[in-house]
């Protein structure tokens, strides 16, 4: 038998980047549709904003926005720690948001609680010490 001929294909090349909606896309203003010719009526205007909603009163108390800690630390440190303590520290800033209305983040409180250790290297040593018997 003779080999059979290399048949060549046809391969159809598909865009490395698929075309997605950008954000514009998501927050444009739909016009009104007219008739090509008819420039007569003027698209309809924008409606204003709605005005920030007042805090809601729930179960006799006035929700406030939460406090929060504008400025956070800005080098970038990894830390192991034990899940006990990652949980408390959990709990913790969920305890500070429910009845502090106070929003920070863990290396906000890390940060915090790291400079009131630094301040006693003498309680900070005896506390090493202890842990290394």
């Amino acid at each position: 038998m003779a080999p059979q001929a290399h048949q060549q294909q046809k391969v159809m090349h598909m865009p490395k980047k698929p075309s997605l909606p950008g954000a514009a896309d998501f927050f444009a203003v739909e016009e009104m549709s007219q008739p090509a010719g008819d420039s007569s009526q003027a698209p309809a205007p924008r409606r204003p904003a709605p005005a920030p909603t007042p805090p809601q009163r729930l179960a006799g108390r006035v929700e406030e926005p939460a406090l929060t800690i504008p400025e956070g630390p800005t080098e970038k440190v990894t830390f192991y720690l034990q899940p006990m303590l990652l949980k408390r520290l959990a709990l913790l800033k969920a305890q500070m948001l429910v009845d502090q209305n106070l929003k920070v983040s863990r290396s906000q409180m890390i940060e915090l609680l790291l400079e009131e250790g630094l301040h006693d290297a003498a309680g900070l040593t005896e506390k090493l010490r202890a842990r290394a018997r």
